[in-house]
């Protein structure tokens, strides 16, 4: 009698934790977003593909920011320096590399001065590769790398200043 108890209590354990693993899926928060605002169309945007702004709207040769990961080579690995068993056991450090010269999400007249700016991060083959290993989450660290990528090529997309004709001649007589 004991062992026929025993099986319907473990039955009927896994009917309710099923029941429960099924009616999770359909669960939604207070605070989730078709709660809090029913009516938004805001939610459609998340849905759909991502698409890239157009040039028309920032110039047709400047960087509008950007960055298409489907054209990028993102690998992870193990983070560097100590931490210990965390470090060890998760791929946590991201490493994104691209070919500059078919990025077409770079304007052809910032690529041969990004080239120059930035020669110790370019291998022979001519691809750029930056690393960030700076948190423990793989997402913070791959975010890291593009907004890095980003300032590096605005940095090479601002043209310096010529010398005025009196900071010249201030030279010159020097």
């Amino acid at each position: 009698m004991n062992i026929i108890s025993n099986f319907v209590f473990r039955q009927s354990i896994c009917l309710s934790t099923r029941h429960l693993l099924i009616n999770s899926r359909t669960y939604k928060s207070n605070l989730s977003y078709d709660k809090l605002f029913p009516n938004s169309k805001s939610l459609d945007i998340l849905s759909g593909p991502i698409t890239a702004p157009t040039n028309e709207s920032t110039g047709k040769d400047k960087f509008n920011g950007f960055i298409p990961t489907d054209k990028l080579d993102i690998t992870h690995r193990h983070a560097r320096g100590p931490g210990g068993q965390h470090v060890n056991k998760t791929l946590s450090g991201v490493e994104i590399r691209f070919h500059i010269d078919s990025a077409t999400w770079i304007p052809d007249w910032i690529k041969p001065r990004f080239r120059d700016m930035y020669q110790s991060r370019i291998n022979r083959d001519g691809y750029f590769i930056i690393f960030s290993d700076e948190t423990r989450h793989r997402l913070l660290n791959q975010a890291q790398c593009l907004d890095r990528i980003r300032a590096l090529i605005r940095d090479a997309s601002i043209i310096p200043k010529g010398l005025s004709e009196e900071e010249r001649k201030t030279i010159e007589q020097r």
